[in-house]
C-alpha cells in the first residue's frame, strides 16, 4: 500500500489513479494539497513572533487566512482523476441515482466535471462565464425532464453554486438537479447550500478545511499590520503569498 504522506511532489505526481483503491483521509488530501503547492493558510505563529505575513483577499472582496488553489490540482492529468475518483466514490456512497449530464461550476470545475461526467459514463453538460460574470448554460438539451448533478472545486458560501442552480432553471426545458454539492473542499462551516425556490443541496466534500473569513473592514489581520494579497491575481502573488509559510 502507498504511503501518500511520505511522497514528495516528483512521487505524488506519478502515483497512479487506479493504485488508489480507498476513501484518502484528512491527512493525506491536505498532503497532497500542500505539496503540490495548491494550498495555503496564515501563519499564524510568525505573525506572533513580530513578523510580517501577507493573507488572502477572496474574489467576494473578504479576506481570510486560508486559500486553495484548484487549477493547481487539477492540472496534472494523475492528480485530477483521483481527486475526481474521491468524489465519485462519495457521490456513489450517497446512493444517488445516476444523472443524464454532469456540470462542472464554471471557471474553477469546468474541467472537473468533465472528469466526472467519464468517471460515471454520463455526457457533460457545458456551463460559462460571461464578460458580467454571469452563468450562461450553454448545451441544447432534448426535451424531457433531465437529471442534472452540479459539481464544484470549492464551497465557501454556495454562492456560485446557487448562481448555477438558478440559471439551470432557467435555461432547461425539464430539469431536476440532484440535491448534492460534490467539492474537493469545503471551506466553510456549511453542511448544505439552499437555494430559494428550489430547496437544499448537501455539501459532498473530499476534504473539509476550515478557515476563517472576514468583511474587509473588520479583518483581524489587517488591523495586526499584514497586507491582503489577491491570490489568484498573478503567478507572482501565488508565489508571494505560499512563500509566506517558510
Amino acid at each position: 500500500m502507498i504511503n501518500i504522506l511520505e511522497m514528495d511532489r516528483e512521487e505524488i505526481l506519478a502515483i497512479r489513479p487506479e493504485a488508489i483503491t480507498r476513501f484518502l483521509n484528512l491527512a493525506e488530501v491536505a498532503h497532497i494539497f500542500k505539496t503540490l503547492g495548491a494550498f495555503w493558510q496564515y501563519d499564524y505563529e510568525a505573525a506572533g513572533r513580530g513578523r510580517v505575513v501577507p493573507h488572502a483577499e477572496l474574489k467576494s472582496g473578504r479576506h481570510s487566512d486560508g486559500f486553495f488553489a484548484s487549477k493547481i490540482i487539477l492540472e496534472p492529468e494523475n492528480v485530477r482523476r483521483i481527486i475526481a475518483q474521491q468524489m465519485v466514490w462519495r457521490i456513489k456512497n450517497e446512493k444517488m441515482p445516476k444523472p443524464d449530464y454532469v456540470v462542472g461550476i464554471p471557471n474553477g470545475a469546468t474541467i472537473l466535471g468533465k472528469e466526472i461526467a467519464d468517471l460515471l459514463g454520463t455526457p457533460a453538460a457545458k456551463m460559462r462565464k460571461n464578460a458580467e460574470g454571469f452563468f450562461v448554460f450553454e448545451t441544447k438539451l432534448p426535451r424531457r425532464e433531465i437529471v442534472v448533478l452540479l459539481v464544484e472545486d470549492v464551497c465557501t458560501e454556495g454562492t456560485a453554486f446557487k448562481q448555477a442552480v438558478l440559471e439551470i432553471k432557467r435555461s432547461v426545458y425539464s430539469v431536476k438537479i440532484l440535491p448534492w454539492n460534490p467539492v474537493i473542499i469545503n471551506r466553510g462551516r456549511l453542511k448544505e447550500v439552499f437555494v430559494n425556490g428550489v430547496g437544499a443541496f448537501k455539501i459532498l466534500p473530499v476534504a473539509e478545511i476550515k478557515m476563517t473569513d472576514w468583511k474587509a473592514g473588520e479583518c483581524i489581520l489587517c488591523e495586526s499590520g499584514s497586507k491582503a494579497i489577491k491570490p489568484k491575481e498573478t503567478d507572482e502573488a501565488w508565489s508571494l503569498i505560499t512563500a509566506s509559510q517558510s
